[in-house]
């Protein structure tokens, strides 16, 4: 922090050795804020490292104590194939570390101000071009209904002085890996067409955004659900034209058809229901109360972030 002036407060971020923990922890570090990472290894982050097992009190509950916010990132993959035992892992992984900061919550004496807990967009469930905000309905199918119990153990737990957010993240686009690396290095192959129908929604955000959208949870008073996704989500077809634009590939590719990337996602162990079924998500509450997106066009967003990735998987 420049100057040596006093911190603005701890951050416990669990789950944050992942893509988005490292993210957040990075920008709201750079803002001033003292970082806790909450991590099933005892090492490997260049912040304060508190190992849990995600699911027990120990140690690292005293890291509650005080904090400015506690923000859990914790679960499972969901790219990999949703088989009935790795369900129960997605289902685990989530909510087994919610219930156990909530409880943590529950018995400080000096609780967090705030809890924002992991969530996707996947609550709304497979939605076609209905339009959604933070009050739709919670859609069917394994991530919905998995959504809605994840959300359930946050809210179950009452902390009168601690303020909690749900945060239903979209596709995140980043120059450091992600779904944007894997798309792009189609793309660069002259296969980036549309998957399926291409007419499934990806309501995407901006890397940048999203740690500035948990950037102004922390300083708004707002709770409840919020959705972090750019205010213009777009279909599938309309989201890989747009990359092979920025790429500079052809404007027309092959697109996949369903059932030949079903058995592609079969062969590599991956679940295609992601990518085939879509949301069409709009960020309400977030623009309603003040936040402004520095990336709200897909177009803007992929030039910045193609500027800024790895040449291997740019060019």
């Amino acid at each position: 922090m420049d100057g040596g002036g006093v911190s603005p407060g701890k951050i416990v971020i669990a789950g944050g050795s992942g893509f988005l923990g490292q993210a957040v922890a990075d920008h709201l570090s750079d803002l001033g804020y003292e970082i806790v990472i909450l991590s099933r290894s005892a090492s490997g982050s260049k912040y304060k490292n508190v190992q849990w097992d995600g699911k027990s009190q120990g140690a690292w509950s005293s890291e509650l104590d005080g904090a400015e916010a506690v923000i859990n990132f914790s679960g499972a993959n969901i790219a990999k194939a949703w088989t009935p035992k790795y369900q129960q892992v997605l289902a685990s992984s989530r909510i087994e570390p919610t219930d156990a900061i909530g409880k943590t919550i529950s018995d400080s004496v000096n609780p967090p101000k705030l809890w924002i807990n992991g969530s996707a967009i996947g609550y709304y469930g497979d939605s076609g071009d209905q339009s959604l905000s933070e009050a739709s309905a919670s859609g069917e199918g394994f991530m919905g209904e998995l959504c809605v119990k994840w959300e359930r153990a946050q809210e179950e737990w009452v902390t009168p002085k601690t303020r909690k957010i749900a945060i239903r993240t979209g596709v995140v686009l980043s120059p450091d890996g992600g779904a944007l690396q894997q798309l792009s290095k189609i793309t660069k192959a002259f296969l980036g067409g549309h998957v399926g129908s291409g007419e499934q929604y990806m309501s995407w955000i901006h890397l940048e955004d999203y740690c500035r959208i948990v950037e102004w949870m922390l300083k708004t008073d707002i709770h409840g659900p919020i959705n972090a996704t750019a205010p213009n989500p777009a279909t599938n077809k309309e989201f890989m034209s747009e990359l092979r634009k920025a790429l500079g590939r052809p404007p027309i590719a092959p697109p996949a058809p369903e059932a030949v990337f079903k058995l592609a996602c079969s062969v590599m162990g991956l679940e295609p229901t992601v990518i085939l079924q879509g949301q069409r998500v709009f960020p309400i509450a977030a623009q309603a109360n003040g936040f402004r997106f520095l990336y709200p066009d897909l177009d803007e967003a992929l030039d910045n972030l193609l500027d800024d990735a790895p040449d291997a998987w740019r060019k």
